[in-house]
């Protein structure tokens, strides 16, 4: 495969079903799924800012906190979104008996499981700052799925671990790009770029509208595919082949069989 696949999402609720839901209504045996919590900690076309990242530690473990303590649900995953956020999924604890109830006959009604949602959501939202609880009563929302490129930062969507602290965040967010931190590659802004830090925990920057400079692979993919830069280097053979080193490295490492089976449970939606 010489081109990522980007932008690669699954889906939260699974159905056991022919056909797809539609609206409010499964066709088939709604089986559930897990709660998901965002939070976008950068703007839009904003480069990635390592501090923002690691300043949401705090509010990472206050919401897993607060959920663990009711004793309704069990962590299942925080990821790094792979540019603007976090996503933290957790799982009722009574899913997996409710599931198999269910499965046993047809059809339970949808609108009772977004009242559930709302209802969680909102008063979780009163404790924890920072969220946005309305993405939580979204049955249709889908989730980056972990170790996927993200299509506008060649960033990983990255599972990351406990301690939920800022060092352990950012020692974490080094294996976020496949792409090399050491060699460099000529670019030229498209417009102009803020002074930002990368996962490198090196700051870059500012940069005025048709600056060209030589920065890492890693760090000028970033800003290529966020469209704030574009590369100076002519000819797709170049151009390609440290593309393509930085491609084949996702697959060689970084993601074991494991943490790559687990992350593809239920739908898969691209």
């Amino acid at each position: 495969m010489k081109n990522p696949p980007l932008h690669v999402y699954q889906t939260v609720c699974k159905f056991k079903t022919e056909e797809p839901p539609r609206g409010q209504e499964s066709t088939g045996y709604f089986l559930g799924g897990p709660l998901i919590f965002d939070a976008d900690l950068t703007e839009k076309k904003e480069p990635f800012s390592l501090w923002r990242l690691m300043d949401s530690a705090d509010m990472v473990l206050e919401l897993v906190e607060t959920l663990e303590d009711r004793g309704e649900y069990q962590l299942k995953q925080v990821l790094f979104s792979g540019m603007r956020g976090i996503h933290v999924l957790v799982q009722d604890t009574s899913e997996l008996r409710e599931a198999i109830r269910l499965s046993k006959r047809r059809g339970r009604n949808l609108r009772d499981h977004i009242r559930e949602r709302l209802q969680t959501a909102r008063s979780i939202g009163k404790w924890c700052k920072g969220w946005d609880w309305k993405v939580s009563t979204d049955i249709w929302r889908v989730s980056r799925v972990p170790w996927s490129i993200h299509g506008t930062s060649a960033l990983r969507a990255l599972p990351l671990k406990r301690p939920y602290t800022a060092t352990s965040f950012r020692n974490q967010l080094k294996a976020a790009s496949p792409f090399s931190n050491v060699r460099k590659i000529r670019i030229r802004m498209k417009r102009s770029v803020p002074l930002f830090t990368f996962i490198d925990g090196e700051t870059y920057g500012p940069y005025r509208k048709g600056w060209a400079t030589k920065l890492p692979i890693a760090v000028s993919l970033h800003l290529i595919w966020q469209d704030l830069a574009k590369p100076r280097e002519q000819g797709q053979t170049q151009a390609g082949a440290w593309f393509d080193r930085g491609w084949q490295i996702l697959f060689r490492g970084g993601a074991n069989r494991r943490d790559m089976v687990s992350s593809l449970e239920g739908a898969i939606a691209t």
